[in-house]
C-alpha cells in the first residue's frame, strides 16, 4: 500500500449519508476520488502542472490554449492521461521553438542527466547514494518533497545557493575524462575533422555532443576564447588522460556550467 492511499477500516467507517463537493450519498473512498476526479479544477491543475513539467515553467497565452485542449481532452476521454498527453505532444507549441529551453531543470533531472553524459555509474553499484544526496543538497530530495504542495519549481531551483552545486557537480562529473561516457565524447570528437579540431569547431561538437545546446553568441565566444588559448585539438594518436584529452575535459566543463545547460 502506497503511504498517502486511503485505508478502508469497516469499524471506523462513516457509512452515512454525507455531501462532497456537492453531491450526496454514501459514499466511500473510491466514491470520493471519482467525485474529485470529475473536477474542472482537477483538470485544470493536472493539465497546467503536465503542460510545466513538460513543455515550459511559464504559461503564456499560446499556453493557456494548448491547456485549454488538455482539460477537453481529459473529459471526452473519461479522465484518461494518456489522451491528456497525447494531446500536449502534438501541440504545435510543444514542437514549437517555445518549448526549448523554456523550462528548469529539476534537480535530479539534472543529476541523472549529467550522470548518465559521463556514464559514472550505469548500475547500482557502491557510492551511488551520493548521487541522490547531490540531488538533495540542490533542494529536491528523492521522495522528500517539503509539503504536500510538492517543490516550488522553475526559477526557483536555481534562484539560491543551490545554482553553486548544480554548477559544480554537473562540471566535476564532466571533467573527469576516465568517466566512460566522457571518453565516448572524445573518440566521436577524435572522429571528426580527421582528429584535428580548430577552437570554433571543438566547441561546436562538444555542445552538440552535449545535447544539443544551442547557447548565446556571447557564450560561444566565450566557450571559443577559452579553447584558442592553446590552439588547435589534436586528438590524432592521443593517449589515454593526455593532455589533449584534457582540455575536452576542460572545455566539457566548461559548457555544463553555461546557463543554456540549466534548461531543458
Amino acid at each position: 500500500r502506497i503511504a498517502w492511499h486511503f485505508d478502508y477500516r469497516e469499524e471506523d467507517h462513516d457509512d452515512g449519508e454525507k455531501t462532497f463537493l456537492g453531491e450526496t450519498g454514501r459514499f466511500n473512498g473510491e466514491d470520493i476520488v471519482a467525485i474529485i476526479a470529475r473536477q474542472e479544477s482537477t483538470a485544470r491543475f493536472v493539465s497546467t502542472r503536465l503542460f510545466q513539467y513538460f513543455a515550459a515553467d511559464e504559461v503564456d497565452e499560446d499556453g493557456e490554449k494548448v491547456i485549454e485542449e488538455m482539460i477537453r481532452s481529459y473529459f471526452d476521454s473519461g479522465q484518461e492521461i494518456r489522451s491528456v498527453l497525447r494531446t500536449l505532444f502534438n501541440s504545435d507549441y510543444f514542437k514549437s521553438q517555445k518549448a526549448r529551453f523554456a523550462r528548469v531543470k529539476g534537480p535530479v533531472e539534472l543529476v541523472v542527466g549529467g550522470v548518465r553524459l559521463a556514464g559514472s555509474y550505469t548500475t547500482p553499484t557502491q557510492g551511488i547514494d551520493q548521487v541522490a544526496r547531490q540531488a538533495l543538497y540542490m533542494g529536491q530530495g528523492l521522495l522528500q518533497p517539503p509539503s504536500v504542495e510538492g517543490w516550488h519549481e522553475g526559477l526557483e531551483w536555481v534562484d539560491s545557493g543551490a545554482l553553486v552545486e548544480r554548477v559544480n557537480f554537473v562540471a566535476h562529473e564532466m571533467a573527469n575524462v576516465r568517466n566512460p561516457g566522457v571518453k565516448r565524447i572524445i573518440e566521436r570528437l577524435a572522429a571528426e575533422d580527421g582528429g584535428v579540431l580548430s577552437p570554433e569547431s571543438l566547441v561546436d561538437h562538444c555542445l552538440d555532443l552535449l545535447g544539443p545546446i544551442i547557447v548565446a553568441d556571447d557564450t560561444r565566444t566565450a566557450l571559443i576564447n577559452y579553447a584558442a588559448h592553446e590552439g588547435d585539438l589534436f586528438l590524432t594518436g592521443h593517449q589515454a588522460e593526455d593532455e589533449a584529452e584534457k582540455r575536452v575535459g576542460e572545455l566539457l566543463s566548461l559548457a555544463t556550467a553555461t546557463r543554456e545547460f540549466q534548461l531543458a
